[in-house]
């Protein structure tokens, strides 16, 4: 029978690998259109400087919650950190997303 936790393991790797991959995407091909908040008004290079950043932590989160939990199992203290930073990551990924720090090109 296969544990539940390295059930759970897996799935969080899948997340972690797919938000690292949706990262890169936009950090390292200034895809910065991607993200679903995107302002056109925005830099490209800046939102797909910063966002992407953001996006690529993100996933080195869940990848590295995902490797604690394959081996040492679960703990909701690590599951409710995971879950808090992630969403302050998500909204200030929004944040650089509509141009929040962004020099005016006026």
């Amino acid at each position: 029978m296969v544990d539940a936790n390295h059930v759970s393991g897996a799935v969080w790797l899948l997340c972690g690998l797919a938000i690292l991959f949706l990262g890169y995407l936009i950090a390292a091909r200034g895809r910065a259109d991607l993200h679903s908040d995107y302002d056109e008004s925005v830099d490209p290079a800046y939102a797909s400087r910063w966002v992407g950043a953001t996006a690529l932590l993100m996933g080195l989160l869940v990848v590295a919650y995902s490797i604690r939990e394959l081996l040492y199992g679960f703990h909701p203290y690590a599951l409710g950190g995971l879950l808090v930073a992630l969403l302050g990551l998500s909204y200030l990924s929004k944040l650089f997303a509509r141009g929040f720090g962004a020099q005016s090109r006026d």
